[in-house]
């Protein structure tokens, strides 16, 4: 598998990632599901922006069609102005391990293995894993409230625990799109705070760009842009102050 990273070309591209009338459809038994309606977006490096929504509004396939894990039915899917669809599988695969961080609802955690191999496993898969992952993946569970579960199974967590080591192995190498469905809902107040904390450090020290697919009102204050989907359509596009 090679390590696929799309590099800012010398032409400025203003949208990080953008969606060009996009449309997905599913089959779900013998009804067709239209998932999104020809949504076009665009959102440029560096900040965090809610997906709001009901589900089923479309905020999860969204996210899906970022992370190259799913293909629209129509239209494209650009990230830094490059059709990540037109990718092979490996270089996709190639592409999410070396740009994308993922916080799955489910965790997708490996339950054989320590909180710490959990969260340094991307770094290890990578062709170009740094020397230091086992110190930041150390440093990244300080962050979350989890220096004392290093060592232990992930069997073993509650299920916020587990929610907050995927989010420390989101992070570990360092990406520059984090594509988190519904961080927060696992962590009490505090937690999810210090959580979009470093979400943000990340945003403004990074420039990294944080896609949140949220229900969480308490994350909308920490956002510089709140996107509103309602039957596979955006209906309400806000920019924040912050």
């Amino acid at each position: 598998m090679s390590d696929v990273v799309i590099e800012m070309s010398h032409t400025p591209v203003e949208a990080l990632l953008e969606l060009r009338d996009v449309s997905k459809s599913y089959l779900l038994g013998t009804n067709l599901v239209q998932a999104l309606q020809q949504v076009s977006l665009r959102i440029p490096q560096g900040g965090i922006v809610a997906l709001m929504g009901p589900s089923g509004s479309g905020k999860s396939t969204i996210l899906n069609l970022f992370g190259a894990l799913d293909k629209p039915s129509a239209g494209q899917v650009l990230v830094r102005g490059k059709d990540i669809t037109a990718l092979s599988a490996d270089d996709q695969a190639g592409f999410r391990n070396s740009t994308i961080g993922f916080v799955f609802q489910n965790f997708n955690l490996i339950p054989v293995l320590t909180t710490l191999e959990n969260v340094m496993l991307p770094a290890q898969i990578g062709a170009s894993a740094r020397s230091d992952f086992a110190s930041r993946a150390r440093e990244l569970l300080e962050r979350v409230g989890l220096g004392k579960q290093m060592d232990q199974s992930v069997n073993r967590l509650s299920g916020g625990q587990m929610q907050r080591v995927a989010i420390a192995r989101a992070l570990i190498n360092k990406p520059k799109i984090i594509l988190a469905d519904e961080p927060t809902a696992n962590l009490d107040h505090s937690t999810a705070e210090r959580v979009l904390t470093v979400f943000k450090e990340l945003c403004v020290g990074e420039k990294a760009t944080a896609l949140i697919a949220t229900h969480d009102q308490a994350v909308l204050p920490w956002c510089d842009r709140i996107i509103t989907l309602h039957d596979g359509k955006l209906v309400r596009d806000e920019i924040r102050d912050n």
